[in-house]
């Protein structure tokens, strides 16, 4: 069995330290939501330098002196929420697993555990979440009125305001059934920043862990390339179905194929000005704002090229040689 030393335990109790003070600034706090998303990373050094126990000793200490200051549940929200996936990430990276695969799992797992916490943050408030999301419903409605009269004194038609309430409906309609795909992406987020967060920290101290390849070389690599083509067809079909239930997680996978399919060709313009800046000289601010414009006046393409780079690998890149891309 693993054995957690005196140094383990000494460099775990001052970490477990940080990770508490973090969680009381959050709770007194938290208008700052960066917190939050980096309340793990102590956690995962100490998994990363002292093991799986010595970790979760870690996690489970600020937990409780989170919950002795502040609320009991707001311990157990945050430990659940952000803690777990902590000691996840700093196992998965001692066990020296891809970091692409730790940020893609570690970001499922936090969607999930982040839904967990709300969910806890809800019961510590004694909120019923019923009521909250009817709130939010209620005041989505109202603020949606007060626009429309604005627009109204401004002298606008009915027949315009009739088509400009029907597609805002529409607008919160689809924010309400693609919520679950932009907790998934906020997870993958928050899982990315953590991940390059505690490598500087690491970097500092003397460790060192493989870096997420530059982002002009980010690429997704056979097969995953081909069943993201797969689930584009997938996601085209079902609304002719008729069925509302796969409907609505078609609607989710498309927004985070969009999203995937979007990252992808703005790192292939990224690349590109990389190759024709260097040889033709243009300077790297130039060649950013370059880059900025390009991607704003053909937004809609961008995700187009990200697609076509699935398909043809515009950039050429191979995976033996170069480490962009999921492997």
């Amino acid at each position: 069995m693993e054995r957690i030393h005196t140094k383990a335990l000494v460099e775990g109790a001052i970490f477990a330290g940080v990770t508490a003070v973090l969680g009381v600034l959050y709770y007194y706090m938290q208008y700052l939501g960066i917190i939050a998303m980096v309340w793990p990373v102590p956690v995962i050094i100490v998994g990363y330098r002292n093991g799986l126990k010595a970790s979760i000793l870690s996690a489970l200490s600020a937990g409780l002196i989170v919950s002795l200051v502040t609320q009991p549940l707001v311990g157990v929200g945050l430990l659940a929420g952000f803690g777990l996936p902590g000691v996840l990430m700093g196992y998965m990276i001692k066990k020296k697993v891809n970091p692409y695969i730790i940020v893609l799992i570690c970001g499922l797992v936090l969607s999930i555990t982040m839904a967990g916490e709300f969910l806890i943050s809800l019961t510590a408030s004694g909120i019923d979440m019923a009521d909250f999301l009817a709130g939010i419903d209620s005041a989505l409605k109202q603020q949606l009125e007060m626009l429309l009269d604005i627009y109204k004194r401004f002298g606008i038609t009915e027949t315009d305001l009739q088509t400009m309430k029907d597609n805002l409906d529409q607008i919160i309609r689809m924010m309400k059934l693609i919520f679950p795909s932009s907790l998934v992406l906020s997870g993958l987020m928050f899982s990315f920043i953590d991940y390059k967060l505690t490598r500087l920290i690491l970097k500092r101290i003397g460790h060192m862990i493989p870096e997420i390849e530059q982002f002009s070389k980010w690429r997704i690599i056979e097969p995953y390339s081909f069943i993201l083509l797969g689930l584009v067809v997938l996601t085209g079909i079902v609304p002719y179905l008729g069925l509302p239930v796969l409907t609505a997680v078609a609607l989710n996978i498309s927004t985070l194929l969009m999203l995937i399919f979007t990252v992808v060709g703005v790192s292939v313009i990224v690349y590109y000005a990389g190759i024709y800046g260097d040889r033709n000289g243009i300077p790297k601010v130039l060649r950013r704002i370059i880059v900025v414009i390009v991607i704003l006046v053909f937004m809609r393409l961008v995700a187009l090229v990200g697609i076509l780079d699935l398909v043809f690998n515009l950039r050429k890149l191979k995976p033996e040689k170069d480490n962009g891309g999921i492997k």
